[in-house]
């Protein structure tokens, strides 16, 4: 599979810039009409190096108890316990209707059907107060094709964005009432939607700055998609917010989770109708240590300067590096960023991580101190949402309206969200 190298690296800067505040009454569309201008050389993206997870002989999880008392699987400091937090958590088993309008819905007013600034999405997206519903098993956030003088609300009255008015899609957004923070443990019961469009769970400052990704993942594999479909982006963003925009992200390769026999996350959830779900999860220990987990089981961690992730049934322990104040951003094998690799080993150890961040000089969290030396240390709002990305679109990657209009494939849903405390 041919793709082009600098194309890959734009998609990787421009993941997940969907965070965008305004202090006025107006919509703010930071970086809507961003697009690829250079025509780099084709390369093939290194799928061996890829971090691929091998396929599960046991399930952790007991479906049959509540989703409050499944056990949680996250490390735990020694002498704490995990205690559930109800006020954030969901198991949607009940019912909310579709509506044309911002309104809380679920127990105790715990969510609103919309972003939680004043925008309507990046690239080609544009959230829907009405594409937002509770099944009584399900949360489902449905999309559909834009269609410009017979939309819902909320119409912002402003030109199509990336000039495509053809192409915009509609879609839904849930904001949580209860923010979270540090140290906390959520996770998610995920079905993404079978399209390009990228299904999300995350974690947001209120000023936009800092960003931790649950999940972040492009189902579909239709529409040269193929690339994006058989991943999970695990990743967090340290935010300048415009005039002078900056967004630093972790590029090493362990930022893309795979599981070896899928192909498409979008068709495995899919499951010929009768839809699948993983468990995404993010152990947010402090502000410089962050741990994923899917299906209970820690992929990757980071903790102040060094970076753990999992290949296979090893685990690599790396740090970054800089160069005249640049984090050292292209390993010239891979074109992704370079880490200097510290260790091994066969199962995760934080001490191995630990002592590769002893050696090292770069911070893994925010190496350039957007924050502030503040880390990932801010509360966040928990969002849930489906988007039609800048960089996926400018490369084509659209859903079709048939694909719009299948309503088993254009939904994203949630079993549930749960948020535990150590204590």
């Amino acid at each position: 599979m041919k793709v082009r190298e600098k194309d890959i690296l734009l998609g990787l800067s421009m993941l997940a810039l969907v965070a965008c505040s305004s202090d006025s009454e107006e919509v703010v569309r930071a970086n809507d009409d961003v697009t690829p201008v250079n025509q780099p050389k084709e390369d093939e993206l290194p799928e061996e190096e890829l971090p691929v997870e091998n396929p599960y002989d046991e399930i952790l999880y007991d479906e049959s108890l509540p989703y409050d008392q499944i056990p949680v699987l996250a490390t735990i400091a020694s002498g704490k316990t995990w205690v559930f937090q109800p006020e954030p958590s969901d198991d949607f088993n009940y019912t909310f209707e579709e509506t044309d309008g911002r309104v809380d819905f679920g127990p105790n007013n715990k969510w609103y059907n919309f972003y939680h600034d004043l925008w309507d999405g990046p690239g080609t997206t544009y959230w829907k107060y009405d594409h937002v519903s509770v099944d009584g098993n399900d949360l489902v956030i449905r999309s559909s094709r834009r269609v410009i003088g017979n939309e819902s609300e909320p119409r912002f009255n402003l030109p199509p964005k990336m000039n495509l008015p053809d192409q915009g899609v509609s879609t839904g957004s849930i904001t949580g009432n209860n923010r979270v923070q540090w140290p906390v443990f959520v996770e998610a019961k995920v079905s993404v939607a079978d399209m390009s469009l990228a299904s999300d769970v995350w974690l947001l400052s209120a000023d936009n700055k800092q960003e931790i990704d649950i999940i972040e993942c492009w189902g579909g594999d239709e529409n040269g998609n193929q690339l994006f479909s058989n991943v999970i982006h695990l990743a967090h963003h340290s935010f300048v917010r415009p005039p002078d925009f900056q967004d630093y992200q972790p590029r090493d390769l362990g930022i893309f989770y795979r599981r070896d026999g899928v192909s498409s996350w979008g068709e495995f959830h899919y499951n010929g109708g009768d839809r699948k779900y993983t468990h995404v999860g993010v152990n947010w220990i402090s502000p410089i240590h962050l741990e994923y987990y899917i299906d209970g089981r820690i992929v990757r961690a980071l903790y102040d300067k060094a970076v753990a992730t999992k290949r296979g049934n090893e685990w690599t322990y790396g740090y970054p590096t800089m160069s005249n104040g640049v984090v050292v951003d292209t390993d010239s094998s891979t074109g992704f960023q370079a880490l200097v690799e510290h260790s091994t080993s066969s199962s995760y150890s934080f001490d191995k991580l630990k002592a590769a961040s002893d050696v090292s000089e770069v911070s893994i969290i925010d190496p350039y101190n957007y924050q502030d030396g503040g880390g990932m240390g801010t509360e966040k709002d928990i969002i849930i949402n489906v988007e039609s990305q800048t960089w996926q679109a400018a490369a084509g990657r659209i859903p079709t309206n048939a694909e719009l209009e299948d309503p088993e494939k254009n939904t994203m849903k949630v079993d549930w969200i749960r948020v535990f405390k150590p204590m």
